[in-house]
């Protein structure tokens, strides 16, 4: 009985244990949330204050762009810009910007109308319309597009107002100028994304008002594309934003019949599900992303291209999914999620801001209903690049499409926080949140200054705003994550403090006061609510480097070098092999520019020899000179490194010149020997056995061997660097990256089974420190390869940890002019100066 006691005893400690160190995780993940909802947020900020201040001084309307086209339209500035500056204002609280953009609103409102509600161009220099005669069919599209991308993201997010009252009116008067006529009543225009967007606003707008006339305008258009002029019959189906809106349109409309009308439901429902087996039969790649268009009688399709509206077409899959059961259509939506960190490098849009955010704000959506571990990471990292892309004023392409990235940008910040928000949410406040498996919500709040404000919980918005019965997938929506019930009752604690309890109307403005540098760590669960058994992720990068001191990130490091060690195998080439003797040979040797060039032969297992070429610099004395491992890429020979008119532009023979023993071997290849493990295991294993070779020459210090290389060798010099604490600097050239991006367009030698669960190449380089790294890229890098934009925002993650162990100044990136090649002059500066001092 006893022994069942103590061991009784042991299992309850060992869940208390696991509990405690699971709820520290949550708050660790919150706090890392809060970062990023940060940045995003100070994104916003700025973006809505820079393109305030380019507003033309008479109206307060903002330009259409700031190169050109010095004028405000309905389709690009009112859809595209202005509402996510009015929504910024809201969600932050900032009422100078709030106040600035309802002006705007006012000023829309009050200049632009030119046919009953419809809006036209307006020109600054003018002070007055653009075109001398209206356009009636121009009119209806701006209009539309106004009413859809503007106006119902504000709606669902504020409630009524004057910009439901303006989208009413506008829709109205889109009928009643309808310009299209068919055999079965006249609609608002022959263009499938004007009818496509109407059919999402006269759906949204039936739930939000109960007028039957939206449902009757919204069957109208149904009835077209599905019944009448299906669009399976045509020539060609678009899949991208200008044109996908149809499909997520009829969708909505198809909620709408299954909800009020049996009849209609079910004449829809053949003609729906044909639609959409199409798109999958035809218009789908294997992964599950999509074309630009296709054509469905052919199968043809748009050549070389991804739509950045993949995920807006999903949004009907999975809404046809909900309403119909149809298992089959959300499988479709889960292989595309389970995809789509594979697109890192992908082509959207011309590589613009823009495309980055339609493709992420459509996955956001999907996310929302479908958790898929690996897409986050690759929401967050093309998010980083959309960030970097701003100016310091606040712009960042100078055009309209910049508030689609403010807006993806808001997106994620609600899921960072779970939906809370901040008033004022100012550039020092930080605020996130993680979620624990019982389904409270656990906040991290902190400020630089002194902070006297209110939390916002979110509110079930697609209900008490939109009055929609099933809160389906939608374009131009925030999804909601963790919201409250106002007659609800709730359990609060602070800084882990006893439970109290409050209302849900109490968290839509809970009052907060902290004082300078002071943090708030606030749980919130329902009352009564029961455990909600959440189901473990999927491993996947397990071993992300997320230190919060520098004793932390020295564990980090032991752990996380030790698992990948044992992951390729090193761990038993180093048991087996690490006293092995070198049985070094010696080739030919030529005189050089200031050094000699040998070539060598050494054991790098008992029945492998590796060849290398070794540079001897003139006049080197015993144990004085550094050495530098100088690893090419694919392709490559150990004698290109040493080459100045190729990519590597000689940096081998440079260092040679500056005094150090250079050696160059071949791990270009992708044949692995029987007794390693993994091909990057050999590869790293081969070039561990360099250092054992410089390391035995009585001209070179120890403690003073570096490595350098490009792209693959800039790769294998992060993995020696990472793995071999006996490397004292390291130069990774060309390959700054994550790996989302080397999914595609790229030779998966990198990708050993189990790493991606385990890391992401940002905990490799973390791996290097303290010791000096040097990260080159080129400016000139294609954008599916190493652009910088996505090297900074792979180095935020490696320069934690430096900054960490108290050596921020240790790790550089070199952004050179070049493209993808070797700044000769920057790498020999780096490893002379940084292996002049010994460790």
């Amino acid at each position: 009985m006893r022994g069942r006691q103590m061991l009784l005893s042991g299992l309850a400690l060992a869940v208390a244990v696991s509990a405690a160190a699971e709820e520290g995780a949550v708050w660790r993940r919150a706090a890392e949330n809060a970062v990023t909802a940060n940045e995003n947020i100070v994104y916003c900020l700025d973006h809505a204050e820079g393109w305030l201040q380019q507003a033309d001084p008479e109206t307060g309307l903002l330009p259409r762009r700031l190169k050109e086209d010095w004028f405000w339209n309905a389709k690009d500035c009112a859809a595209d810009n202005f509402p996510f500056l009015l929504l910024t204002g809201e969600m932050t609280g900032q009422h100078h910007i709030r106040r600035a953009a309802r002006a705007v609103f006012d000023a829309e409102r009050r200049l632009c109308p030119r046919l009953d509600s419809l809006p036209d161009d307006y020109l600054f220099d003018r002070q007055g319309f653009r075109d001398g005669t209206p356009k009636t069919e121009d009119l209806i599209f701006g209009a539309a597009e106004y009413a859809k991308d503007g106006l119902l993201p504000v709606i669902e997010w504020m409630g009524e107002g004057p910009w439901l009252d303006r989208a009413r009116e506008m829709v109205a008067d889109i009928w009643k100028h309808a310009v299209f006529e068919t055999p079965h009543g006249r609609l608002p225009s022959p263009v499938l994304e004007v009818n496509g967007d109407l059919l999402q606003v006269m759906s949204r707008l039936y739930w939000m008002t109960g007028d039957a006339q939206c449902r009757e305008w919204a069957f109208r258009l149904a009835d077209y594309y599905l019944l009448q002029a299906p669009l399976v019959e045509g020539d060609k189906i678009p899949l991208r934003d200008h044109g996908c809106e149809a499909v997520g349109g009829l969708a909505e409309a198809y909620v709408i019949a299954w909800k009020t009308d049996p009849a209609k439901h079910a004449a829809y429902r053949e003609p729906m599900h044909r639609l959409l087996d199409t798109i999958l039969e035809k218009g789908t790649y294997p992964d599950g992303m999509m074309p630009n268009w296709f054509n469905p009688k052919t199968g043809e399709r748009a050549k070389d291209t991804v739509s950045d509206g993949w995920g807006y077409v999903y949004d009907a899959f999975l809404t046809v999914a909900m309403v119909d059961g149809h298992d089959p259509y959300r499988a479709a939506v889960e292989k595309a999620l389970n995809s789509a960190h594979t697109h890192l490098g992908t082509n959207w849009e011309g590589y613009r801001g823009d495309g980055y955010a339609d493709s992420v704000e459509g996955a956001i959506n999907l996310l929302n209903r479908i958790p898929c571990t690996t897409a986050w990471p690759w929401v967050d990292a093309s998010l980083g690049i959309v960030r970097g892309l701003q100016g310091h004023d606040g712009i960042a392409e100078g055009w309209y499409g910049d508030g689609n990235s403010a807006r993806t940008l808001m997106m994620h910040t609600l899921w960072l926080t779970r939906g809370v928000t901040a008033a004022p949410w100012r550039k020092d406040v930080t605020l996130g949140a993680d979620m624990e498996a019982d389904g409270s919500v656990c906040l991290h709040l902190s400020t630089q200054w002194a902070w006297n404000g209110t939390l916002r919980f979110d509110i079930p918005r697609h209900r008490d705003n939109l009055r929609m019965p099933l809160d389906y997938p939608r374009i131009n929506q925030f999804p909601e994550w963790f919201t409250v019930e106002k007659s609800g009752r709730y359990l609060v604690s602070e800084n882990g403090g006893a439970e109290r309890e409050v209302s849900g109307e109490d968290l839509l403005n809970y009052r907060v006061a902290l004082k300078e540098k002071e943090t708030l760590r606030l749980k919130v669960r329902a009352k009564d609510a029961a455990a909600s058994g959440a189901v473990p992720a999927e491993p996947w990068r397990e071993q992300r480097f997320h230190a919060v001191s520098g004793e932390e990130a020295e564990r980090w490091q032991r752990e996380t070098r030790g698992a990948l060690l044992s992951l390729l195998g090193l761990d038993a080439c180093a048991a087996q092999w690490a006293k092995a003797p070198l049985k070094v040979r010696e080739g030919g040797r030529r005189k050089a520019n200031g050094f000699q060039v040998v070539e060598v032969e050494f054991a790098a297992a008992p029945e492998r020899r590796i060849r290398v070429l070794v540079g001897m610099p003139d006049g080197g004395g015993p144990a004085s000179c550094p050495a530098v491992v100088c690893i090419g890429g694919h392709g490559s020979k150990p004698e290109d490194v040493f080459d100045e008119k190729s990519i590597y532009k000689g940096f081998a023979a440079a260092l040679a010149r500056a005094g150090a023993v250079v050696v160059a071997p071949d791990i270009a290849y992708h044949d692995k020997d029987a007794a390693f493990k993994t091909l990057l295991g050999q590869r790293t294993w081969d070039l561990m056995r360099c250092v054992d070779y410089l390391a035995s020459l009585d001209t070179v210090n120890p403690a003073r061997i570096g490595c350098a290389g490009l792209s693959l060798g800039g790769e294998m010099a992060m993995w020696l660097g990472a793995l071999d604490t006996r490397v004292s600097a390291v130069s990774s050239c060309g390959f700054l990256t994550l790996m989302d991006q080397m999914e595609r367009n790229h030779c998966l030698c990198w990708k050993e089974e189990g790493l991606r669960e385990l890391v992401d190449f940002p905990d490799l380089y973390a791996l290097i420190a303290p010791r000096p790294l040097q990260c080159q890229l080129g400016e000139q890098e294609p954008r599916d390869q190493f652009p910088p934009l996505l090297g900074r925002v792979a180095f935020r993650d490696v320069q934690r940890c430096y900054t960490l162990l108290g050596v921020p100044g240790r790790a550089g990136l070199h952004v050179h002019p070049g493209a993808h090649e070797v700044d000769r002059e920057a790498l020999v500066a780096f490893l002379m100066g940084t292996l002049a001092v010994t460790r």
